[in-house]
């Protein structure tokens, strides 16, 4: 049996064809048509039929960074991706490709594939963070995908760790995401003086591996933060582990050192003791895994 995992992003669509067992056997990649929904559903049909090869698939499943309905699959709004809203895209794409098709946020889908088939493999109570241009996560509690009454938890970007922060994207301020994450990364530097001009957060990890100090400061803050939220997904879930992917732990150890040191000063110990603080095992890959892996438990 084979499986199409699909993973919208804010710049492209990745996608992957998988056996059962969520081993990626091919894969390819376009650019994401963000303003116009028939050229977003024409794109993915283009990777299916690219990715079909004449072998039998059982299904698609397809993450997408928004709020999805878990009661009526509609997606409410995708804030990176404005042509999906108030949309079935479920429905579409199994009208245009003719065959099962399941969407999930793609939060979810990461945190599903990391406890199929990566680093939270089998475990009980999982919690998994993903660390771009923003923050997002996905829960697996009870070895289940928690999506809360209407599909819309693990919204962890989201949650309030400073009353008068930053303002986010979302409309709030001090969001936690506007701390941890790539946008929260620059902004961190630019406060601290960092450099001249336009940057990315890359640039300020580069620097840090450089040894200088005050790239080394901006990083050491963010995972404090990171390690903040870590304590209270902690003491609130008492997960076995908390996952961290995205392209932002490409920084591996300059962020999780950190994170993990204010988790140990916040987190109550007996439940700290009971849950690891790890890398993704399947990134960049645990969004298209994790969503084929949904196709294959729901079709």
């Amino acid at each position: 049996m084979h499986y199409i995992g699909i993973d919208i992003g804010g710049t492209s669509i990745k996608a992957g064809r998988t056996d059962e067992s969520g081993v990626v056997a091919a894969a390819r990649k376009t650019p994401t048509p963000a303003t116009n929904l028939d050229a977003l559903i024409a794109a993915i049909a283009e990777l299916v039929d690219k990715l079909r090869e004449s072998l039998p698939i059982s299904g698609l499943g397809v993450g997408i960074p928004g709020l999805r309905n878990a009661q009526t699959g509609v997606v409410q709004t995708s804030p990176h991706i404005p042509s999906i809203r108030d949309v079935n895209l479920e429905q579409r794409l199994a009208e245009r490709i003719q065959m099962p098709v399941i969407t999930e946020n793609d939060a979810n889908a990461g945190a599903y594939g990391e406890w199929v088939s990566g680093a939270g493999k089998g475990l009980q109570h999982m919690i998994y963070i993903t660390l771009g241009t923003g923050l997002g996560s996905g829960l697996i509690l009870d070895r289940k995908l928690f999506r809360g009454f209407s599909g819309y938890a693990g919204e962890l970007g989201h949650t309030v760790v400073e009353p008068d922060g930053r303002p986010c994207a979302c409309g709030a301020v001090g969001c936690l995401e506007t701390r941890v994450s790539a946008k929260g990364i620059v902004q961190t530097a630019k406060e601290a003086n960092f450099g001249k001009g336009s940057f990315t957060a890359e640039d300020v990890y580069n620097a840090a591996t450089q040894g200088e100090k005050t790239a080394i400061q901006v990083f050491q803050e963010t995972g404090r933060y990171l390690g903040i939220a870590c304590a209270n997904l902690i003491n609130l879930l008492n997960p076995q582990a908390i996952v961290i992917g995205g392209g932002v732990m490409a920084s591996g150890g300059l962020l999780l050192d950190a994170a993990r040191e204010e988790a140990r000063r916040r987190a109550l110990a007996p439940s700290l003791r009971n849950c690891e603080i790890v890398q993704s095992h399947l990134w960049p890959d645990a969004g298209i895994i994790g969503a084929a892996m949904l196709a294959r438990d729901n079709s």
